[in-house]
C-alpha cells in the first residue's frame, strides 16, 4: 500500500511539471512570515523574491524587489492575480514596464506573454505587488487576453445602498463605476502615492462622510493628479462595507485603492508637484490652526483641509527618506523653539515634504491638511500632511560618535532630557528587545561597541527604529543611527521612535532551534526572573490559545510538544502576533515558531517582545502497537519519562477505572480481555461514548513510565472499534451467556467472565 501511494505522489508530480498551464496559489508554499528571501519550488516551477512575504491568502513581492519565475522548461506566459486594481498600491500595474507584460488599468491581473524564456524576472517598482495566485504558462502555450471585468455604473447614492446590502466587512466580487463630486479631500499623500476623498451627489454637501474613496488615484492622459474640492470623478473599483472597530463600529462605504478619472475639475493646482498651496482651500495662521482645533470634540478632526503657513520650531522626527515623513511643530514666530499648544505650537505629524528633504529649524513651511484634536490633548494634522518648503531652515551638522560617547552624554542628561544636536552613533546589535514587526516595520535594538556583546549593559537603545533593510536585524549587526540621545530613567536611547537606522553589516547570529522540552531545560537553569543571552526558535503546538490584542498586536499562550496534550510547559508572553494571523492563535494545535529570549518565571517562558511565525506541523509519525509492545517501549523509558513520539496502542478494556464522564474515562488495557494484568494505563482518555470491560479500544497519545512497571498515556485520544470484544462473541457450546444475581456474566472454556471487570471466577 505504501508502495501504492508513493506511486500517486509521483505520478502527480510528473503531471504538474509537465502539465502546460501551472496554477501557484499562497497557499502551495510554505510560509514566510516575516518578510524575508524566497526561494521554493512547487509544482515544478522555482520562484525566488529577493524581499517578501507569504501566507495563506497573499505572495507579496516589496518595493524595488524583485521576483524571478523559473522553470526547467521555457515559459512562453505568466498571469499574476492581485489584491488591488491597475496601478494602486498592491496592483499588478506596480511592476516595472518591460516588453511583453501589460495590466489591466481596472482589473487586479497582470500579463505577461514576451520572449519564451526558462527564467523570466519582475520588479516592483512604484510600490509593493501582492499577488493572491499566479498562472504560469509552459511549452508554447499563452495566456488569452482576459476580457475586462464590465463595471455596474452608478452614482453616489446607488453606491452606499449597494455597500449596505453587504455583509459587515465584506467586498462586492462586483466592479463598479461611481460617478459624483469630491466634496472633502484629504491632501495627496507624497508618500503612499495616493489620496483619501470623500464623494456626494451633491456638490455642495460638505458635510458629507458616507462614501469613502480610499487610497485612491487620479489621472488626466495617464498622468497622476489630485483632486480637490468639487472636481467630478468617476471612480472605478469594489465596493467594500468598511467597520471602524476604533470608532464605535461606524459604517463606512468605500472603494479602496480605486482609480478615477476627472468629468470635470474645479479651479485650483491639480497638480502633485507641491510648488503652490492648493488654491481652493483656505490659508491660515498657526494661531488661527490652534483655534479651530481647540473648538472641536476629542478626536474630532474639520470637514475639510487648511493651508497653514509659518515655521518650524522643534523637530520631532528627522526626514526620513524610506518612509518619506518628518514630524514637527510649528509657530508663526519664526525664532520660537516652542513644541507644546500651550506655547502656540502646532504639531505636523509625519507630515510628506514634497521637496523629499528636511525642513530644517526655523524653515519657512505650508502645511496642507485636515486640523484634529488628538485625544483631547494635542492639536495637530489628521491624515497625510503635505509640507511645502518655501525656505529651509538651519540644518544641524551631524557628529560620528561611538556607542560609549552616546552613553557618556546621556548620563550627563536629566531625566528625559535630550541633547540639542544629532549624533551619528555606530555600533553592533546586543540584544533585540522586540523583533521586527512586518505590520509596523520597526524592532528595538540596543547596540554596543563590542561586536560579540549579548547584553543590554554598556548598550545604547534604538527605540522601535525602522531598518534600512526592512527585515529584522539580528545579534551582531552592525549599524548607524542618526539621533538626538535621550535619557529615559536608567536607558539611554534614541530621541523619538520610528528613527530610520542603516545596517552595515548583515547579521551572522543563526538561533538555534530548540523543541518544548529542550526550551524547559533551558530555562530551568536560569536564575528566576532571567532570561538567555540570545535568543532562540522555540518549535510548537498551541495547547492554551491566547486572545489577539488588537491594540498591541500580540497575544499571550502556552505551547507543547506535541498536539492535544494536557498542558503547555512554555509561556509564550505578549509574543507579537501579524494582524494577518489574530484568528490563528486561538485555535488548539496550531503549530507555531516563536522567535525570543527564553526566561525562567514561575516556569519556561519566551520573553516578552518575542514574534510568532505560523508554520506548517511536522508529520508526527505514529507508531501503532499492541498492549505487549507498548509495555516494552515505554520500560525503556526513564521513571517518570515520556516517549518523544505518538503512540497508537489498541487493546481490550480489562478493567474500568473511572467510569465515563463529559467525554472522559479511565481504564486498563491488555492483549486478551480474560487478562487479570495491570500494566497499561489510559488516564483520563477522550471517548466519544462509554467503554465497557471487554470492549476493543484503540489509545492515542505518549507513553509514560509511570512507577517502573506501569505503562499510562494521560489525556490521550480513544476510540471505541465496534464489531470486536467479549460483547460480540458467537454464543455457542463454548460460549454461554449466564445471569447471577442480575450480573451477566459469558462462560467460555469452563471460565466465567463479568462484563464488567473480566474476572475469572
Amino acid at each position: 500500500m505504501k508502495k501504492f501511494f508513493t506511486f500517486v505522489a509521483a505520478l502527480m508530480a510528473v503531471v504538474a511539471v509537465n502539465a502546460t498551464v501551472v496554477t501557484l496559489s499562497p497557499s502551495d508554499f510554505t510560509a514566510v512570515d516575516p518578510a524575508a528571501a524566497v526561494n521554493q519550488t512547487v509544482k515544478g516551477i522555482t520562484v525566488a523574491i529577493e524581499n517578501g512575504l507569504i501566507n495563506d491568502s497573499q505572495i507579496r513581492i516589496y518595493k524595488s524587489k524583485k521576483i524571478t519565475i523559473s522553470a526547467e522548461s521555457e515559459i512562453s506566459g505568466i498571469v499574476f492575480t492581485c489584491t488591488a486594481n491597475g496601478a494602486a498600491q498592491y496592483g499588478p500595474g506596480c511592476f516595472e514596464a518591460q516588453d511583453g507584460y501589460t495590466f489591466e488599468e481596472t482589473g487586479k491581473t497582470g500579463t505577461w506573454a514576451g520572449t519564451p524564456a526558462t527564467s523570466v524576472a519582475f520588479k516592483a517598482s512604484s510600490n509593493q505587488v501582492r499577488a493572491t495566485k499566479i498562472e504560469v504558462y509552459l511549452d508554447g502555450e499563452t495566456p488569452g487576453i482576459p476580457t475586462p471585468q464590465e463595471a455596474i455604473k452608478v452614482d453616489v447614492a446607488g453606491a452606499i445602498a449597494a455597500g449596505q446590502a453587504l455583509a459587515d466587512g465584506k467586498t462586492s466580487e462586483e466592479l463598479y463605476e461611481v460617478t459624483g463630486f469630491v466634496v472633502n479631500a484629504e491632501p495627496y499623500s507624497t508618500e503612499h502615492k495616493n489620496q483619501i476623498w470623500w464623494m456626494a451627489d451633491d456638490a455642495e454637501n460638505t458635510g458629507a462622510q458616507e462614501f469613502e474613496a480610499y487610497a485612491c488615484t487620479v489621472s488626466e492622459n495617464n498622468v497622476q493628479m489630485q483632486v480637490l474640492n468639487g472636481d467630478k470623478v468617476t471612480l472605478t473599483g469594489n465596493i467594500t462595507k468598511f467597520i471602524d472597530k476604533k470608532n464605535d463600529n461606524k459604517v463606512i462605504i468605500e472603494i479602496s485603492k480605486g482609480t478615477a478619472v476627472f468629468v470635470s475639475k474645479a479651479e485650483g493646482d491639480h497638480s502633485i508637484s507641491g510648488d503652490t498651496p492648493a488654491q481652493n482651500l483656505d490659508t491660515i495662521t498657526v494661531a488661527k490652526a490652534l483655534e479651530i482645533g481647540a473648538a472641536l470634540d476629542k478626536d474630532g478632526k474639520t470637514d475639510v483641509a487648511y493651508v497653514i503657513e509659518g515655521y518650524v520650531s522643534d523637530i520631532v522626527t528627522y526626514y526620513d527618506p524610506t518612509s518619506d515623513f518628518e514630524t514637527f511643530w510649528m509657530t508663526d514666530d519664526k525664532t520660537s523653539t516652542a513644541k507644546t499648544n500651550a506655547d502656540g505650537a502646532f504639531e505636523v505629524y509625519k507630515g510628506n515634504p514634497v521637496q523629499k528633504m528636511e525642513a530644517g529649524l526655523h524653515g519657512h513651511v505650508y502645511v496642507t491638511a485636515k486640523i484634529t484634536n488628538y485625544n483631547g490633548t494635542t492639536i495637530e494634522t489628521s491624515g497625510s500632511a503635505s509640507v511645502n518648503i518655501v525656505e529651509q531652515g538651519t540644518v544641524d551638522e551631524v557628529e560620528a560618535i561611538t556607542v560609549a560617547k552616546a552613553l557618556e552624554l546621556g548620563e550627563a542628561l536629566a531625566d528625559k532630557g535630550t541633547t540639542e544636536k544629532r549624533y551619528e552613533i555606530t555600533g553592533y546589535v546586543s540584544n533585540v528587545y522586540n523583533f521586527l514587526n512586518p505590520d509596523y516595520g520597526s524592532e528595538t535594538l540596543y547596540i554596543s561597541d563590542d561586536p560579540e556583546s549579548t547584553s543590554t549593559e554598556n548598550a545604547f537603545q534604538i527605540y522601535r527604529g525602522k531598518p534600512s533593510t526592512k527585515t529584522a536585524t539580528g545579534l551582531h549587526a552592525k549599524v548607524k543611527v542618526v539621533t538626538k540621545i535621550k535619557k529615559y530613567g536608567s536607558t539611554i536611547e534614541t530621541d523619538g521612535s520610528t528613527i530610520p537606522f542603516e545596517v552595515l553589516e548583515a547579521s551572522t547570529f543563526v538561533p538555534d532551534t530548540v523543541s518544548i522540552e529542550e526550551a524547559v531545560e533551558i530555562a530551568q537553569v536560569l536564575a528566576e526572573g532571567k532570561k538567555t543571552p540570545v535568543y532562540y526558535v522555540v518549535k510548537g503546538f498551541i495547547q492554551e490559545p491566547g486572545t489577539f490584542d488588537s491594540q498591541n498586536s500580540n497575544a499571550t499562550f502556552k505551547l507543547s510538544q506535541f498536539p492535544n496534550e494536557a498542558e503547555g510547559p512554555v509561556t509564550a508572553y505578549r509574543a507579537t502576533v501579524l494582524k494577518a494571523d489574530a484568528e490563528k492563535v486561538a485555535v488548539k494545535n496550531n503549530y507555531v515558531n516563536v522567535t525570543g529570549y527564553l526566561m525562567k518565571k514561575g516556569g519556561a517562558q519566551i520573553a516578552q517582545g518575542a514574534i510568532t511565525a505560523f508554520v506548517e506541523a511536522p508529520q508526527m509519525d505514529t507508531i501503532h502497537v499492541d498492549v505487549a509492545g507498548a509495555i516494552a517501549a515505554g520500560l525503556e523509558l526513564p521513571m517518570g519519562g515520556k516517549s518523544d513520539r505518538i503512540y497508537a496502542v489498541t487493546g481490550f478494556v480489562n478493567f474500568v477505572s473511572e467510569e465515563f464522564a463529559e467525554g472522559v474515562e479511565s481504564f486498563f488495557l491488555a492483549d486478551d480481555a480474560a487478562s487479570e494484568a495491570y500494566n497499561f494505563f489510559a488516564s483520563a482518555a477522550s471517548i466519544e461514548k462509554a467503554v465497557e470491560a471487554g470492549a476493543k479500544v484503540e489509545v492515542v497519545g505518549r507513553l509514560q513510565n509511570a512507577d517502573g512497571e506501569t505503562i499510562t498515556i494521560e489525556n490521550g485520544q480513544a476510540r471505541y472499534i465496534p464489531g470486536e470484544g467479549i460483547e460480540n462473541i458467537v454464543l455457542t457450546e463454548k460460549a454461554q451467556k449466564v445471569v447471577v444475581d442480575g450480573v451477566i456474566y459469558i462462560v467460555r472454556d469452563n471460565k466465567m467472565f463479568n462484563l464488567q471487570g473480566a474476572q475469572v471466577r
